[in-house]
C-alpha cells in the first residue's frame, strides 16, 4: 500500500465518493447526498484542504481529507481532519491508522500546532483516534423542535 496526495482527477472522484459515504461516517445522522457533499467539501478544497489517498494495486482503498480549521476561537494554528474513509474490504488492516499518521505528519510539517476532528457518537473509528492521542474537547448537543 502507498499513501500519496490525490491528483485533480482523483480529487474530483473523491469529492463525489465523500458525499456518498456521509451517511455511514455520520452513523446515519447525515444523509448521503451529492449536493450536500459538494456544498460542504468544495469550499474546503478551495481553501487549502486536500486528500491523501491509500492506494493498493492501482486502486484507491481509503482517503483522508485534511486542511486548516477555520474556527475563530482557536488561538493557535489548528489543522483539521475533515473526512476519513476506508473501504470495508480493507478495514482492520491498519489503513486508517496509516492515513491518520500521514495526515498528522503533514499537518505538523505545515506548522499546525493542534489538529481537530469531529466524530459522531457510535462511530467505531473513535477508538483509533483515541489510540492516536485525540481526546474529547467539547460535546455538541441537539434538540428537535418538531
Amino acid at each position: 500500500m502507498k499513501i500519496r496526495r490525490a491528483n485533480i482527477a482523483e480529487t474530483n472522484e473523491l469529492l463525489q465518493l465523500t458525499s456518498y459515504v456521509m451517511g455511514e461516517s455520520s452513523m446515519g445522522y447525515v444523509q448521503s447526498d451529492i449536493n450536500i457533499g459538494y456544498n460542504v467539501f468544495s469550499p474546503l478544497l478551495n481553501n487549502g484542504a486536500y486528500y491523501l489517498i491509500a492506494v493498493k494495486d492501482h486502486w484507491i482503498i481509503g482517503w483522508v481529507l485534511i486542511g486548516p480549521d477555520f474556527n475563530p476561537i482557536h488561538t493557535e494554528k489548528t489543522g483539521s481532519i475533515l473526512s476519513i474513509y476506508v473501504f470495508p474490504d480493507y478495514r482492520n488492516e491498519g489503513v486508517g491508522k496509516q492515513l491518520m499518521m500521514r495526515a498528522l505528519k503533514e499537518l505538523q510539517q505545515q506548522n499546525y500546532r493542534k489538529v481537530h476532528l469531529n466524530v459522531y457518537t457510535g462511530n467505531p473509528a473513535k477508538i483509533l483516534y483515541e489510540k492516536l492521542g485525540f481526546h474529547d474537547v467539547s460535546t455538541v448537543m441537539e434538540i428537535n423542535l418538531n
